[in-house]
């Protein structure tokens, strides 16, 4: 989000003239680097119910996201379709005042195809379909009512960002499937921000700011399933840099009983890239009990803007300096247990993720923890109805404003097979 960022501009310029604090330097990059902001859970029921936990199984639609690789998996034709309630749970303080704001928002999860193509031997099988994988949904209120001028901001952010995937999967040997997912990406960020000062005298201020993005852009992804014994499972994935290309309409007023009424608007457009990610991960099949767990590494340090950002206080290559000097490489962690309740057509689902902060100081953004479950079930051998919540717990404070968030998801998906 570009927070506050045409008032705060005021006071920011000065100081990139003389020494910037570090904690400006992250507040900027945190608002102008896209890739920083909400979470991205990933794609599939199934998958976030293990938390995410899924590159050695990845054997339905999801396997578009996580490693295309597990494509081969599926034998028989399968459309999906998931639906998702997210609900965010925003606490924001200012000067020991905290305000609490409840935003949710339902959106298509998931939508496509999978198709097995009939082979003499091994698997052929090409899949399409749409993921929404990241959201950036909040809505904080900041307020402090005893200092003067008394103060109230009101900040609501929302969207989200998916991608078209087209890919397929074969075996190349009976304990070896590869694959390879072409991928379009697209998705918004709309935010707002209103704020009100109030004094004694009966003077009064009003701010208000609105930032709309959209976003698009390409990569692909390619993936190794190994089975080098019944029990084990064990999956790679690449995926390649992606750049976005951002186009944004900006519009600002502000109005006082002292001041004429005044306001501004205009569009940029600029293009931001995100270094190669990769993923390992490994499943143990022990009867009825699936035990899976994924790292996926990413340096963060090698975004880049490829044109020069929106906020005019950088240039592209002093916003990449910035980069490379805040920002670092991470390591996320997924962990999940799936059983089976032997004679039913019921399986369950827990997992865990953890999404370290990749600011050098995780004081902007703390650790992102991910508890997830879900329940599936296999109705009349075709149609598998698939249940999973999870809840996300982070803390951010930028510009000094503090903020506690939870997320709950609801995700309902469903899978017919032919």
């Amino acid at each position: 989000m570009k927070l506050r960022r045409i008032l705060l501009l005021i006071c920011l310029v000065p100081l990139l003239a003389a020494n910037v604090s570090a904690a400006d330097v992250d507040d900027f990059l945190y608002s102008e680097v896209v890739f920083l902001r909400g979470i991205e859970l990933g794609a599939g029921g199934r998958a976030l119910a293990l938390g995410g936990a899924y590159r050695a199984l990845s054997d339905d639609l999801s396997a578009l996201y996580w490693n295309p690789a597990g494509l081969a998996s599926v034998r028989r034709i399968e459309m999906s379709l998931g639906l998702s309630q997210a609900t965010t749970m925003d606490d924001a303080t200012l000067q020991n005042e905290t305000i609490s704001n409840q935003l949710s928002r339902t959106r298509l999860n998931e939508l496509g195809i999978v198709f097995p193509f009939p082979t003499y031997r091994g698997s052929l099988v090409f899949a399409v379909g749409y993921h929404q994988v990241q959201s950036f949904d909040a809505f904080g209120t900041f307020v402090d009512t005893g200092s003067e001028p008394e103060f109230e901001g009101d900040e609501l952010e929302s969207g989200s960002l998916g991608l078209w995937s087209l890919g397929m999967a074969i075996d190349i040997s009976p304990a070896v499937s590869v694959g390879l997912s072409l991928r379009y990406w697209s998705g918004f960020n709309d935010y707002s921000y209103a704020e009100e000062l109030n004094w004694e005298t009966n003077d009064w201020y009003t701010y208000k700011q609105s930032l709309d993005l959209d976003l698009s852009g390409f990569n692909a992804i390619t993936g190794i399933v190994a089975r080098p014994y019944n029990w084990l499972r064990i999956g790679a994935s690449l995926e390649t840099p992606l750049r976005l290309k951002i186009k944004e309409n900006w519009s600002s007023a502000e109005d006082a009983n002292d001041l004429d009424y005044y306001s501004a608007s205009g569009s940029y457009e600029y293009k931001l890239g995100r270094s190669f990610r990769g993923g390992l991960g490994a499943a143990v099949l022990l009867g009825p009990v699936i035990i899976s767990s994924d790292i996926v590494v990413t340096d963060w340090s090698q975004t880049a803007f490829r044109s020069d950002p929106s906020f005019t206080a950088y240039t592209k290559e002093e916003a990449n300096l910035e980069i490379t000097r805040r920002l670092h490489p991470t390591i996320d962690l997924h962990f999940g247990t799936e059983v089976w309740i032997p004679k039913s057509p019921i399986r369950l689902q827990a997992g865990y993720a953890r999404y370290p902060s990749p600011f050098e100081d995780d004081e902007l953004i703390t650790d992102k923890n991910v508890f997830s479950g879900g329940i599936n079930v296999l109705l009349d051998q075709a149609l598998l109805v698939q249940s999973t919540v999870s809840w996300t717990s982070w803390e951010r404070s930028l510009y000094g404003w503090a903020e506690d968030l939870q997320m709950s998801h609801l995700l309902i998906t469903l899978a017919y097979r032919f």
